[in-house]
């Protein structure tokens, strides 16, 4: 079911390429853009599906994919297609390549038992709702209460997934999760194939991000699996843009970069911003030495903006609601060290950003990828995505401007995009040089094979162990207590958990406790990071308040009965060694009984609804 579940997810975009691909193309290239069309057009299913109000069954779901199947045996029975044997090489690498990343992706996860760390709460949650919804909800009712308006693409393909293979939501989400962080590393080809026409340089830039840096492997730390979708799709939009501009094509590249872009734009706001920016600095660096031509030269322009508007279109109904609900306004921002000293310590202790862009041999790339972008400018080759990275990296430092809510640090994250290409071009360009001084083909492959090899036998024994042990919240005991909840409490029931301060005076769960909602349904004192995203601001401030009053509570005090008689709760959860409130802090306590017990963690139960602001622990 699991195998069949994939094969479900590239019909889409097999149709697609049925009908619309290029035929005499690298395999590999082929293989990114029916992922990334794929992703594009579940997405833009489940948006239709919401906005013409129809919930899937089973039933529904088959019979589009069916649709699917009966379109692409029609564009192959229209156009044809016959492998051309040259390309089987192309194939055969390509296959080993993804399935030893797959290999390595698959082993990084092994340990976990829940996708990790925080954000994977709600993503959680969001998939449920849609499940259970049979599409994209209005709420996330009766979890959480407000309207659903954030980025939905990846967990509607997640859902989708889920829903065909049977799988339960969290093994869906490591596994498919996974599946998408290799996929990176495709797309990433793709567009160093079209910027460089070489698929030397691709292929090495696709070897570094799979087996040499440490983003986006690290995504796996975070949960960051909406960004991971986006930068699947982003390469792929950047590369049909280059294409399109570089000869123009027919309708058929317009449709398929709006239907790219709109994937992107309902899958990451931060990602379909790097693909605005990309797009307007590709306009300036085609226009600014052809302005004698200027009409001609915009002439050229046109697929890719029609593409692009289009694409802008199939999603603004999306982001009309967005524009509605979202509680927070963009704005630009500044922000300089204070002292001459500050920055000096700063820069010597080494900062977070530099902490993201390590480790040791990920520092020296940059000194690699830097040579790169040199020799782009230098060759005058594809200035548009030299401006690009440029300006990644001047926007990855912490002081200066920033573009709320877009941090640096989320510039530094996504840096391997341009970071692995430049360093691909440098050293393609050096087997070159080498090549014509020495006049021998080995001697390229030679140096090609030198650098691959060391560099990733000094990168790949730190990527063994990618996920960072502080970002590991469930345990084997709080699976088991999970489950046992699942099974025992009645779906109203209400839990303290303990809790610490999140960011932007939001506060989450620090152990298996954050997981009471999104895993079993019940309700919890701070139910995901994601009731920040609600416009209900009193309710926010509520919600605030109990979580920053639970993360100082130790013992059943005042403050404890305090929060329990307001929120209304009638369950505690607690994992020895994590959080303030411990089984040492509820022994003796009258008002509360011990009715589940595991290695570490416990669960106990209201007894007496009446005077509990009175009782206290036994002397």
């Amino acid at each position: 079911m699991t195998f069949l579940a994939f094969a479900a997810l590239l019909l889409p975009g097999t149709a697609w390429w049925a009908w619309m691909g290029k035929r005499k193309q690298d395999p590999m290239v082929s293989l990114a853009q029916v992922i990334g069309v794929s992703l594009s057009l579940i997405i833009l299913i489940a948006e239709l599906l919401f906005l013409i109000r129809v919930n899937l069954t089973i039933a529904g779901l088959m019979l589009i994919l069916l649709i699917f199947i009966i379109l692409g045996i029609l564009g192959f029975i229209k156009r044809g297609f016959r492998f051309q044997r040259k390309y089987l090489p192309h194939l055969i690498i390509s296959l080993v390549f993804l399935s030893l990343t797959l290999f390595l992706r698959f082993y990084q996860a092994r340990e976990l038992l829940l996708p990790n760390w925080v954000d994977s709460q709600h993503h959680y949650l969001i998939i449920r709702v849609i499940l259970e919804n049979g599409g994209l909800p209005e709420t996330l009712s009766p979890y959480l209460e407000g309207p659903f308006y954030y980025h939905f693409g990846y967990h509607a393909v997640t859902a989708f997934f889920t829903a065909i293979s049977g799988m339960q939501i969290g093994d869906a989400m490591l596994l498919f999760g996974q599946v998408l962080n290799a996929a990176v590393s495709l797309s990433i080809y793709a567009l160093g194939k079209t910027l460089w026409r070489d698929w030397r340089p691709a292929a090495i830039a696709g070897l570094l991000v799979s087996f040499g840096t440490r983003m986006p492997a690290y995504y796996l730390s975070w949960g960051r699996y909406t960004l991971l979708t986006g930068m699947i799709l982003l390469p792929l939009a950047m590369s049909l843009a280059i294409t399109m501009l570089r000869k123009p094509r027919p309708w058929r590249h317009t449709v398929s970069l709006a239907v790219l872009t709109s994937g992107l734009l309902l899958s990451h706001y931060f990602a379909a911003s790097l693909l605005a920016i990309f797009l307007v600095l590709l306009t300036t660096a085609h226009m600014l030495p052809r302005l004698k031509h200027w009409a001609k030269s915009a002439a050229a322009l046109l697929p890719i903006f029609l593409g692009s508007v289009l694409g802008l279109l199939l999603a603004s109904p999306w982001f009309w609601r967005v524009i509605q609900f979202y509680p927070g306004q963009p704005k630009v921002s500044t922000a300089l060290p204070e002292t001459l000293n500050g920055l000096i310590n700063t820069v010597v202790d080494g900062s977070y950003t530099w902490q993201l862009l390590g480790p040791t041999s990920n520092h020296w790339l940059l000194l690699v990828a830097g040579i790169g972008i040199l020799l782009g400018l230098l060759h005058k080759k594809n200035y548009g995505f030299v401006l690009w990275s440029l300006l990644i990296a001047l926007m990855s430092i912490p002081w200066g401007i920033s573009f709320n809510p877009f941090r640096p640090d989320h510039f530094v994250i996504i840096s391997f995009l341009p970071l692995v290409l430049w360093a691909g071009y440098m050293v393609w360009q050096a087997g070159l040089l080498l090549r014509k001084w020495s006049g021998k083909r080995w001697a390229e492959l030679t140096l090609f094979s030198l650098f691959l090899v060391g560099w990733i036998a000094w990168s790949f024994p730190l990527s063994t162990n990618i996920v960072n042990p502080v970002t590991v919240m469930v345990t084997e005991d709080d699976i088991a207590a999970l489950n046992w909840v699942r099974q025992n409490a009645p779906e109203d029931a209400r839990f303290f958990i303990n809790t610490t301060h999140w960011q932007n005076g939001v506060y989450r769960g620090v152990d298996g406790g954050g997981w009471i909602l999104p895993y079993t349904g019940r309700w919890s004192l701070v139910p995901t990071v994601f009731y920040g995203f609600s416009p209900d601001k009193e309710g926010n401030l509520l919600l605030r308040d109990w979580g920053e009053t639970a993360s100082q509570i130790s013992t059943c005090s005042d403050e404890f009965w305090s929060v329990v008689e307001e929120a209304d709760l009638d369950w505690v959860y607690v994992r020895e060694g994590i959080g303030g409130l411990e089984t040492e802090g509820l022994a003796g306590c009258m008002g509360v009984e011990k009715v589940y017990k595991g290695k570490s963690v416990s669960i106990w139960k209201r007894t007496d609804y009446n005077n509990t602001t009175n009782f206290s622990k036994e002397p």
